[in-house]
């Protein structure tokens, strides 16, 4: 039986950014073509596996969700299965991140399973992220974690984006959320026309080739949910702010600056202007 390598090992699941995300059409199979520069930030789910008896999950809070709907606990059981001498391990999951906010703190959580089990028994690394693939289309670059351009249905690992790191973040999610599939389905057939959009060398840069993409579920997204417009606008009027959109298929929008003095005053004021909404400071990995 491999023991783990402490009595209690801890991995950080951090919080995704799309910085751009573009549909470039939809496969036969009903899932859509991609590209999208994923980032990681410094802030995000802490899980704790420590050795026990009885394999177990536990999460704070716990948000009413099933085991079967835990993307951390199936990659546990995949992983277990690749493995049956993986040291049986109670885990507890912290959570920062918001559900359903477009910053993929499940798929950070699964990922996170993955990772553990890496330390446990490397040779197997290959295995268990194959076994875990499946659990989501942002499992490859939550497992990769580095700013990172994907494309196919977010499987196509392309190049590294250097210069992002340190770089600080204000994120505002509203209290209310937007349905991916409906945001999807508002396309209708409009998509982006190639990757070519987001081109450093032509765009003189990092700065005006991210300002020169977009999310292409973006303004579906507002048009479901008009808090998501809400949010948008007030970022977007925050001083020093050189980049505001929203992530995934949201609902968190987000704003680059290149200081963290702006970025923490205009945390300040979208706190005053949305008291029960979720706001966070971060800085890109």
């Amino acid at each position: 039986m491999t023991a783990p390598r402490s009595s209690r090992d801890a991995v950080f699941a951090p919080g995704k950014l799309n910085l751009f995300l573009h549909v470039l059409g939809r496969r036969p199979n009903g899932l859509h073509r991609l590209h999208s520069l994923f980032a990681f930030l410094n802030i995000g789910d802490r899980l704790t596996f420590k050795h026990a008896t009885d394999v177990d999950l536990t999460m704070t809070p716990d948000g009413g969700l099933s085991r079967d709907d835990n993307l951390a606990w199936r990659a546990l059981s995949a992983v277990r299965a690749v493995d049956p001498q993986l040291s049986p391990v109670s885990v507890h999951i912290d959570k920062t991140l918001p559900a359903e906010a477009g910053l993929g703190g499940g798929t950070a959580d699964a990922a996170a399973v993955v990772h553990w089990a890496e330390g446990q028994n490397p040779a197997a690394s290959p295995a268990f992220r194959a076994a875990c693939a499946g659990l989501g289309a942002d499992m490859p670059p939550a497992m990769d974690q580095r700013a990172r351009l994907w494309g196919g249905t977010g499987d196509e690992a392309g190049e590294l984006v250097a210069g992002l790191g340190g770089t600080p973040v204000l994120l505002l999610k509203p209290s209310t959320g937007v349905s991916t599939g409906a945001c999807f389905a508002a396309l209708n057939g409009q998509f982006s026309a190639s990757e070519a959009a987001f081109d450093l060398a032509a765009k003189g840069g990092l700065v005006p080739a991210l300002q020169s993409c977009g999310n292409d579920l973006q303004a579906a997204a507002c048009s479901l949910n008009p808090d998501i417009a809400r949010a948008l606008t007030s970022l977007e009027k925050t001083e020093g702010a050189w980049l505001v959109r929203m992530t995934g298929s949201g609902s968190t929008c987000f704003a680059l600056f290149h200081e963290k003095g702006p970025r923490d005053a205009a945390l300040s004021q979208v706190q005053q202007q949305f008291p029960t909404w979720w706001s966070a400071a971060a800085e890109i990995l």
